[in-house]
């Protein structure tokens, strides 16, 4: 993974398309920024999800509220 540097900048979630994806249980659904090799996501679990697979590469950010 190659984190380059990138400027600063405040994001309007409701601008970027939500996508579901489906668990073996339940649903996740998806927002989805790229800048260069980064992923930057909001993620919403719908109650009783359960991933059916994981990245590898994990996280670095996890934010609950």
């Amino acid at each position: 993974m190659n984190i380059a540097s990138f400027t600063f900048q405040t994001l309007d979630w409701s601008s970027i398309k939500k996508e579901d994806y489906q668990g073996i249980t339940g649903y996740a659904t998806w927002q989805v920024l790229m800048m260069n090799d980064i992923w930057v996501r909001m993620v919403e679990y719908s109650a009783g999800y359960l991933a059916d697979q994981w990245w590898s590469k994990g996280h670095i950010i996890l934010h609950k509220r």
